[in-house]
């Protein structure tokens, strides 16, 4: 009759075309994860060809479920910066109502995360630190399963949803403390590699320096992100001038490598050395003295990747505008006192 709709296509009509079992295809378009990609993504190439369309219901029930799970994927679970990442998802994943999985990120190439992620099918995911590849990212897309990076190493430009924090501020906010307090030489230790995050506190450091410090010198020294030691490079540094100098690390494990440099080369925190770290992890405060560092609100911003991955499943968008939270510096005794009059 008019204004019908043409009959949806059987699954043995998909499994015809795709040359693949009938079972094969109801796995294929309930989107598990036990099968080749190449088969998931040629028989949902087929089903949309052919129109066709899931049935709504089953039996009473939804036929898409939303599993109220969201997962965490990172590379490590053993530090206080990712103990703290899923602490905070984890508080306001229950809050919303959803359950947390941790999943890590191997090693080995023949156990992928997203094969693991697939067989969950859970609302959505979190990526910590970590740029899918094309090949992981077509596979989550296939599955229409909501992601968001979590203080990525590069710029996702849009492509992506992400969460991270000011970094550039943080950076210029402990350039500018440093020059506050007088001092006029300096010293940036960036990490390696180069990551977006590292590049972008370097720069907002030196633009503080730059503004503030009446263009004074700036020395880049390169460091491991975790187990950085920076003993030789400031000896080199020091080795015939002792001016007192601001050093800025780009991270705390960087910042606490630079204490056990003085301590083996004889130079006084702060009175040589005015050290400042970023991320302001517990140690931070623990250590004596007790470090100046740039706050990054980490469990905030585990908390809005929850809140995004909950809003992605509502919205069907081409374009991500980056979320940053601010940073905010914390003045603690290893850096000289900022005279009152400033």
């Amino acid at each position: 009759m008019p204004g019908e709709r043409p009959a949806t296509p059987s699954l043995r009509e998909i499994a015809e075309a795709a040359g693949v079992s009938v079972a094969t295809v109801s796995r294929a378009l309930a989107g598990r994860g036990d099968l080749k990609r190449e088969t998931r993504e040629r028989v949902q190439a087929i089903a949309h060809e052919l129109a066709y369309e899931r049935p709504t219901s089953r039996r009473g029930r939804p036929a898409t479920l939303d599993a109220r799970l969201i997962e965490l994927v990172l590379g490590t679970f053993d530090d206080a910066w990712t103990n703290e990442v899923a602490s905070g998802a984890r508080r306001r994943a229950f809050q919303r109502g959803y359950d947390l999985v941790l999943t890590l990120e191997r090693d080995d190439p023949a156990d992928d995360w997203p094969a693991r992620v697939a067989t969950r099918r859970p609302s959505g995911v979190i990526l910590g630190l970590i740029r899918p590849t094309t090949r992981q990212l077509d596979e989550l897309r296939g599955l229409r399963i909501p992601l968001v990076l979590f203080d990525p190493r590069s710029d996702p430009h849009g492509e992506l949803a992400s969460v991270g924090t000011t970094d550039w501020q943080g950076g210029y906010d402990a350039g500018a403390h440093l020059a506050a307090s007088g001092l006029r030489r300096f010293i940036v230790i960036t990490g390696i590699p180069r990551y977006r995050f590292g590049k972008a506190r370097e720069e907002g450091f030196r633009t503080a320096v730059a503004e503030l410090a009446d263009g004074a010198p700036v020395t880049r020294l390169d460091a491991a992100w975790t187990d950085a030691d920076v003993t030789a490079p400031l000896r080199r540094f020091f080795a015939e001038d002792r001016t007192p100098t601001g050093v800025f690390a780009s991270n705390d494990e960087m910042a606490l490598a630079v204490y056990r440099a003085a301590e083996r080369l004889g130079l006084k925190i702060p009175e040589d050395v005015s050290v400042i770290g970023f991320n302001d992890e517990p140690r931070a405060a623990a250590v004596e003295p007790p470090l100046t560092s740039v706050r990054q609100p980490v469990g905030e911003m585990a908390a809005r990747a929850v809140d995004l991955v909950r809003e992605l499943r509502d919205r069907d968008l081409d374009h991500f505008e980056r979320v940053e939270l601010p940073t905010r510096l914390i003045v603690r005794a290893s850096t000289l006192p900022v005279p009152s009059d400033l």
